[in-house]
């Protein structure tokens, strides 16, 4: 999954500019307020300082200034930071009263104090500390309030949704047929409560396989059971044309059990393989052995080759494909062939009325009129899931009256 779709990232986001946002707000105010109190110290400053001025002396009485709360500044280092710092832009009637009173004053912020510089042209420049003190814990109360209430809003909103990591994982789990997994809640939020429905789900349909599992191996194992009396009464039996006969009706039983119990599995999504190297002339050969007395209808003709397949498994699947063609075939024989990645079955007859995935569905050809009758009606069912399962491809086209069904081999 890409990161951008992602709801963590999404909310990860929204959070980001919400701080951005309230700290945007929070300095224009910071920096409105801080306008507004030079203004108002600026105004307080020039009327102090017009009430301590000598207008005969034309000089500033400095004790009255010390009794109204301003502090002289001595420190040469303060003094020349502030000398350094950007001037203020003045009012115009400011400067109208500095001319009279023949001095230029500037009203300075600097830590948490303020300060007012007088510059005269007879004099090095006065510098006053107002009687003024920033409040630092109020003005940073609030707005680390508001910041640490949206961080803990998202932290407590991403504990919420990491849980959906987890429950992710344990679906995959479940997916990939691990049914011994737990994913329950002790929360009351929402994705708890989904977590727990799963859970709850799992156990169902853990108990529902076990006891369909439970099913099948008893029936299973009281089918065979007569299959294997009824196979050691026919070798008793003196008639060898009879006894042939019997063998033969057990040996499809036994045979028509192992389809349906494949049916069963591939329906659970169960049917593991057993992928190894193998010449595809022993695969094929296999296959021709489980078609019997069938095999004088088909004609091979292979390339050697080596597939990675499961081998009795793809043996079925190729079995399924050669028996249907030569059921449906109109001359009654299959061809087969091989390239370095393709498998093909051919044979001369109708186009198939309806699309291959259709035939490969269960029960698809229930009700309809078959040519077969040796098995359950599943053989493209089997064969369809066989050759997914191996990751490669099946493939049908019908080109001047021939059927083809080709084999995509997995590329190496």
């Amino acid at each position: 999954m890409k990161w951008y779709h992602s709801i963590i990232t999404r909310i990860s986001l929204i959070f980001a500019l919400a701080l951005f946002g309230i700290g945007a707000i929070f300095v224009s105010l910071f920096l409105h307020e801080r306008e507004e109190t030079i203004r108002q110290m600026s105004d307080y400053a020039h009327i102090a300082i017009r009430s301590a001025f000598v207008p005969q002396t034309r000089q500033l009485d400095l004790s009255k200034l010390e009794e109204l709360g301003f502090v002289i500044v001595h420190d040469s280092k303060l003094i020349q930071s502030l000398l350094e710092l950007p001037q203020h832009p003045r009012p115009i009637p400011m400067r109208q009263m500095e001319e009279k009173m023949r001095f230029r004053m500037e009203i300075l912020p600097y830590g948490i104090h303020m300060y007012a510089i007088l510059h005269n042209k007879e004099n090095p420049p006065l510098v006053v500390q107002l009687p003024y003190e920033k409040e630092l814990f109020p003005r940073l109360f609030f707005p680390l309030l508001i910041v640490a209430f949206v961080i803990f809003l998202y932290i407590g909103i991403l504990r919420s949704i990491l849980p959906l990591k987890t429950l992710r994982e344990q679906i995959k789990h479940f997916a990939n047929g691990h049914y011994d997994i737990t994913c329950k809640s002790s929360k009351k939020d929402e994705i708890a409560a989904l977590a727990n429905e799963f859970d709850a789900a799992v156990s169902k349909i853990k108990s529902l396989r076990d006891s369909r599992q439970l099913f099948l191996r008893n029936i299973m194992h009281e089918l065979k059971t007569p299959i294997t009396k009824g196979k050691l009464a026919s070798e008793m039996i003196e008639d060898a044309t009879y006894a042939k006969i019997l063998q033969n009706v057990f040996k499809r039983q036994e045979a028509l059990l192992e389809e349906f119990s494949r049916i069963e599995k591939l329906s659970a999504d169960e049917l593991k393989l057993d992928i190894k190297s193998y010449h595809i002339e022993d695969v094929v050969d296999f296959a021709l052995d489980i078609l019997e007395d069938k095999k004088e209808h088909i004609t091979c003709n292979l390339s050697p080759i080596e597939i990675s397949v499961d081998f009795e498994l793809f043996g079925v699947a190729l079995k399924n494909l050669l028996d249907n063609g030569i059921n449906y075939a109109s001359d009654g024989k299959v061809y087969l062939e091989n390239t370095l990645n393709t498998i093909t079955i051919s044979n001369h007859a109708p186009e198939l009325e309806f699309s291959l995935e259709r035939y490969a569905e269960p029960y698809f050809l229930e009700g309809k009129k078959q040519k077969s009758s040796r098995g359950l009606g599943f053989g493209l069912f089997i064969t369809w899931h066989v050759i997914r399962l191996h990751g490669m491809k099946l493939e049908y086209t019908h080109k001047k009256g021939i059927n083809h069904f080709r084999i995509v081999l997995k590329s190496v």
